[in-house]
C-alpha cells in the first residue's frame, strides 16, 4: 500500500517545478512586440523630429532673408533703434548691417560661422539676373539680388547621417528687390 501511493504520486522535484514555474502561455509577448516594433518606432520619431528641425531652419531663414532685404533696400547705414537696443558691436555699414540682422532676425537660432550671404547688384531691371553684376548691397534704384546659404547640422546625429547623408542639410534664400531711391554711398 505504501509502495502503490509512491508510484502515483509525482517526483519531489516535479512538484516544486510546477507550483513556482508556471507555464507561459502568452506571458512576454508584450515585451517581445515592444522589443520588434520600439527600434522602427523611435528611428521614424527620430526623423521627424530633423525634419522638423529643418523645416523650423529654412522658415528662419526665410524670414530673416525678407528682414535683410527690407532693410537694405532703404539705404541706411544703420538698423532700426528698436532693432539694436541693448545689443553690442552692431556694425555700421550697410553690407555688414545686412548679415548682422539675418541672425538677430531669428532669435539665434541661425549661427554666423554656418551663413554666407551674397547680394549682387545691377544698374537696372532689364539687366537683372544676367551675368554676375557687381558685388554689394547697390545704391539708390539698382536691383539686388540677394542668396543666403546656411549650413544646418543634424541634432540627430547617426540617426539623420544614415537616413539623408552627410552631416548636414543645405538651406538657400533668395530675393531680388529693387533699392530705394537713396543717396547715401555704398560701404
Amino acid at each position: 500500500m505504501f509502495a502503490e501511493g509512491l508510484i502515483n504520486r509525482p517526483p519531489i522535484r516535479g512538484r516544486i517545478v510546477r507550483r513556482f514555474c508556471k507555464p507561459l502561455g502568452r506571458r512576454g509577448v508584450a515585451a517581445t512586440e515592444f522589443a520588434l516594433i520600439s527600434i522602427p518606432f523611435f528611428i521614424i520619431v527620430i526623423g521627424c523630429m530633423e525634419v522638423a528641425w529643418q523645416l523650423a531652419t529654412g522658415a528662419a531663414l526665410d524670414h530673416a532673408a525678407l528682414r535683410a532685404s527690407r532693410y537694405g533696400i532703404t539705404g541706411s547705414n544703420t538698423p532700426p533703434s528698436w532693432q539694436t537696443t541693448g545689443q553690442e558691436n552692431v556694425p555700421t555699414c550697410r553690407s555688414q548691417n545686412i548679415i548682422w540682422l539675418v541672425t538677430q532676425s531669428t532669435g539665434g537660432m541661425l549661427k554666423v560661422a554656418n551663413l554666407t550671404v551674397t547680394t549682387a547688384a545691377w544698374p537696372n531691371v532689364s539687366g537683372a539676373g544676367t551675368g554676375t553684376g557687381t558685388q554689394g548691397a547697390g545704391s539708390g534704384g539698382q536691383i539686388i539680388a540677394y542668396t543666403l546659404t546656411y549650413r544646418q547640422p543634424f541634432i540627430t546625429g547617426l540617426v539623420a547621417a544614415s537616413l539623408f547623408g552627410g552631416d548636414s542639410f543645405t538651406h538657400q534664400a533668395f530675393l531680388m528687390v529693387k533699392n530705394e531711391p537713396f543717396e547715401n554711398a555704398a560701404c
